[in-house]
This record gives structure tokens, C-alpha cells and sequence, in this order.
């Protein structure tokens, strides 16, 4: 057996973490993985080579031996089951000598003959909560309030599935291996970006900052998008691609929620997911647009502004609030 190379702190606990994360990890263990990789620069970076050697071993593991020839190398690269009572849940050390060579310049690793593929972890924020995750790969995801999501980082591609809600992600470029994120039956793929993307109620929207996205699985084909491009589909309607200011579909991350002539139930849709109390739209009020900036802020003075910007006005009940329109008003 080949001996273990000598690793830093940084890699031998990235090498720890790689190992602990295989599987099916409980979610401390995913909140104590992203503490260790934001508490300094060289854990991502550590991270990432340890992660990247893994895609080298795996993609050499996909190769089978043809007839006549020597085995592949993978071939050569057998578990290493971890003692019982070990503090780890597993360390990976490659038996061949090409893949010892190989773990010599960054860390030894024990990898099964054919690694599975990462399982997705699911990150999700409650009603008025927002959450950042950093991801190994150094992007970062902005979770907006009642928002799921799940991430897998796989060899050849980076998934994430917008379950519900809305998130802006800040994607680091890799050549070969896209970020796409499926959003019900559209996919959104970039190599490196900044976007923004609404799932909720039906209405989906997808806005670019920096860089190009490409938009598939709807009627209209690919659709590609620039900055201070938005594509948006409200329930029941086509997708349009409208001209936006690159800052506003952001503005949610900075407390605050920004409409220029929105129809008063998609409003109410986006509030309730900041909202304990129920917000419902009477239909008297459902023609009714609202402009204006709204602070991300204690419930009853956020349907207060809303009266301010929008004719309408609001009758509490013990367990909703309803936007009725002023003349309808009993």
C-alpha cells in the first residue's frame, strides 16, 4: 500500500470534508461544511483540488478496458473500508501506482472503482429569510425569502433545481462543465454569470446582470439573454423578453422590492412570501398596477406603503388580509 503524501492543514481537512460529504450528510453536516469553507480563502481553494482530482479519477473510471489490453487504471483503484470506531467516515487511498502518483501531488485518496455521483443537497429559507450559500466550485446563490432549492455538482455539469421562490446566482466560469438550473420544465445554462431568477405563483422571470444565459424549454425555443435582459412568463401567457434595469431584479437583496406598473396579485404573491399574515386580492382590486419601491419590512407597514402607492386598502381579518379596491370599500 502506498503511502499517504504529506498534506497542509488546508488539504488534509478538505480531503476530511470530501469524504464526509459522500453519501447521504445530515444538514449539520452541510452547516458545518459551509462555515469551514467561508472561514478562509485557501478551504475553497483546498476544496476545489482535492474535488478536482476526484473528477480526474472519475472520468478515468468510465473508461473500459478493451479486449486484449491491460485493464484501465481505474481498474487498479479499490475501496478502503475505515476501521470501526474511526473518527472519519471514510478516507480514500488509490492502490495503483499511477493513481498514487496522481493523490502524491495533492492528497491520497481511497475511491471506490466507479464513484457515485454526488448526491443534491437542498437548501431552502423560511417566509421573510434570506440565505448565501457559497458552493465548492466558489459560486455563490442569494436565497430570497421561502425559497428550496437543490444543488449536484457533478464531473460534467453544475445542477441546481429552483423548487420555489427566487435566488440570484453569481457562477464562476468553468470551460466543460456549465451551471444549469431547472426551473419546471425550462433549463437555464451559463458557463459564468450574474442572473436572477422568480419561481413562484406560477410566474417565472429570469434576469441577467453580467454575462449571457441561455433560456431552453419553452415554445419559443433557446432564448438567449444579456444584461438588463429579463425573460418573464406570467401564468397562462406567453414568454416575453423585456429591456430592465441590471440592478432592479436584484433590489430584493438589498430590502427592497421594486414595480413599475405590476399587477396588484403578482405584488401579492411576492409579499407573501415575506409575510406570516395572508394576503389576498379581492376581486374588486384585480385590475389594479402598482409603481413604486416597497421596504422589505414589518408586515403591517408593508401593506401600509402598498395602500400609499395603489388605490386600495386593506381590511384585516383574524387570518388574512384582503387588498380590496377603495370604492369597494364597506
Amino acid at each position: 500500500m502506498t503511502e499517504s503524501a504529506h498534506l497542509d492543514p488546508p488539504q488534509q481537512a478538505a480531503a476530511d470534508w470530501f469524504a464526509r460529504l459522500q453519501g447521504d450528510p445530515a444538514l449539520e453536516d452541510w452547516t458545518a461544511f459551509q462555515a469551514w469553507l467561508e472561514a478562509d480563502a485557501q478551504h475553497a481553494a483546498a476544496y476545489e483540488a482535492v474535488e478536482a482530482l476526484w473528477l480526474d479519477l472519475d472520468a478515468l473510471a468510465a473508461n473500459d478496458a478493451r479486449p486484449g489490453q491491460n485493464p484501465p487504471l481505474a481498474a487498479n483503484i479499490t475501496p478502503l473500508r475505515r476501521p470501526t470506531g474511526s473518527p472519519r467516515r471514510g478516507v480514500w487511498m488509490g492502490l495503483g501506482v499511477a493513481a498514487a502518483a496522481c493523490a502524491a501531488a495533492i492528497v491520497a485518496l481511497v475511491v471506490t472503482p466507479r464513484l457515485a455521483e454526488p448526491a443534491s443537497t437542498a437548501y431552502s429559507t423560511g417566509r421573510g429569510e434570506t440565505r448565501q450559500v457559497v458552493l465548492a466550485d466558489g459560486s455563490r446563490l442569494t436565497l430570497g425569502a421561502d425559497t428550496t432549492l437543490r444543488v449536484r455538482l457533478g464531473a460534467q455539469q453544475r445542477d441546481v433545481t429552483l423548487v420555489d421562490g427566487e435566488a440570484s446566482f453569481d457562477v464562476v466560469r468553468q470551460e466543460g462543465r456549465p451551471f444549469v438550473v431547472a426551473v419546471g420544465a425550462r433549463q437555464v445554462r451559463v458557463l459564468g454569470t450574474e442572473f436572477n431568477i422568480l419561481n413562484h405563483a406560477g410566474r417565472l422571470a429570469v434576469s441577467v446582470r453580467r454575462g449571457l444565459v441561455a433560456v431552453a424549454g419553452g415554445q419559443e425555443g433557446s432564448v438567449k439573454l444579456a444584461r438588463g435582459q429579463q425573460l418573464v412568463q406570467a401564468p397562462g401567457a406567453a414568454a416575453k423578453v423585456t429591456a430592465v434595469q441590471p440592478d432592479t431584479p436584484f433590489a430584493w437583496k438589498s430590502g427592497k422590492l421594486i414595480y413599475d406598473r405590476a399587477p396588484l396579485p403578482q405584488v401579492v404573491a411576492d409579499l407573501n412570501r415575506y409575510v406570516t399574515t395572508p394576503i389576498r386580492v379581492d376581486p374588486s382590486a384585480m385590475s389594479v398596477t402598482v409603481s413604486g419601491v416597497l421596504l422589505i419590512d414589518e408586515e403591517t407597514a408593508m401593506v401600509r406603503r402598498l395602500e400609499l402607492f395603489a388605490p386600495i386598502v386593506a381590511e384585516t381579518t383574524s387570518r388574512e388580509v384582503i387588498l380590496k379596491a377603495k370604492t369597494a370599500r364597506r
